[in-house]
């Protein structure tokens, strides 16, 4: 998730609250956390079926592609929210430049892991994708001078051992160590999630400087002439077949948009450390999905990874909810 509760859609949530009791809207956040979960666990299973050969009904299309149409589908999406906010004109030039930024790293980010979903598992995907948490939390060690507790070691070491030494080392062990295609796109999906991490650390910056939906927004139209400049420098065919419109909706409308928006909403009612516990299944639905709807096959491994990762998850509630609230 990109933005802090600081940023949220203020007059839906005063809405919410004159219609419903304390308790009413405790609920209520659960079931929108929940929500931003579902949304979010689906996005390799509908990724895989538009970048690999494997699931595609018609030809594949390109990340760099993709990234395209999903900045086009997000920035019209969040244009509504954002009618009454600050122009773009009358944003700071330093805010305006890090809002670009954010935009520009988004999509390489989406770029590489849609790439990398390409040569892996959605299984794998979403459960690697999981050490964007320990990312999130170095560049705040590192950038933003946060303090790791020692405490706190011990959940980083088991996120790290669940969503990445587990899945690689069976990965390794089955190819007897060496590097083939699916670990090739393990590494890529790694490599994306350190972007998204850094995603999230500029956006905690401007989040304090303008609304939620402006940024949202302008980062998504942002990233669109980057996305072409990448089309040109590597001259990628710039194509499309209908059939991919329905899922580029489904992700830029559900997963891009609907997932976040409801991520916000239930930082407001159920406040951050419970709505990242409950957003933490992210992982757990993305590989129910996988196996539902793509056929992969649900190891032992993977489960034990599952397992792991959401341990240290729970153990780091206090630290990612301060994270997401700065």
């Amino acid at each position: 998730m990109a933005l802090s509760s600081k940023t949220s859609f203020n007059r839906i949530s005063k809405l919410i609250n004159k219609q419903f009791s304390p308790s009413g809207l405790r609920w209520l956040g659960v079931v929108f956390a929940f929500l931003a979960a579902v949304f979010a666990g689906t996005i390799n299973v509908v990724g895989k079926t538009l970048v690999d050969p494997q699931y595609a009904d018609v030809t594949t299309l390109n990340p760099v592609n993709l990234a395209v149409f999903l900045g086009l589908v997000t920035g019209l999406f969040f244009t509504p929210f954002a009618k009454n906010k600050t122009p773009p004109r009358k944003i700071n030039k330093k805010t305006l430049i890090f809002i670009i930024l954010l935009g520009i790293t988004d999509v390489a980010a989406v770029t590489t892991n849609f790439f990398g979903l390409s040569y892996t598992t959605a299984t794998n995907a979403s459960i690697l994708t999981n050490v964007e948490f320990v990312f999130v939390i170095l560049i705040a060690v590192i950038i933003f001078r946060e303090r790791l507790f020692k405490n706190e070691i011990l959940p980083v070491a088991m996120i790290i051992g669940g969503a990445v030494f587990i899945p690689l080392g069976v990965e390794l062990q089955g190819n007897n160590f060496t590097i083939d295609d699916i670990v090739y796109g393990d590494f890529l999906i790694l490599l994306a999630a350190g972007l998204y991490a850094m995603d999230i650390s500029i956006a905690r910056f401007v989040s304090s400087k303008e609304s939620a939906a402006r940024i949202s927004q302008l980062s998504a139209f942002a990233g669109i002439p980057f996305a072409l400049l990448l089309i040109v420098i590597f001259q990628i065919p710039f194509d499309i077949n209908i059939q991919h419109i329905p899922s580029i909706l489904f992700i830029g409308i559900f997963v891009t948009g609907l997932a976040y928006y409801f991520f916000i909403l239930a930082l407001r009612f159920i406040g951050a450390i419970r709505t990242i516990l409950i957003y933490s299944t992210t992982t757990v639905f993305g590989v129910i999905f996988a196996g539902l709807f793509l056929g992969e096959d649900i190891t032992f491994a993977e489960v034990a990874s599952l397992g792991i990762v959401v341990s240290g998850v729970y153990l780091l509630r206090k630290k990612l909810g301060r994270l997401e609230t700065d």
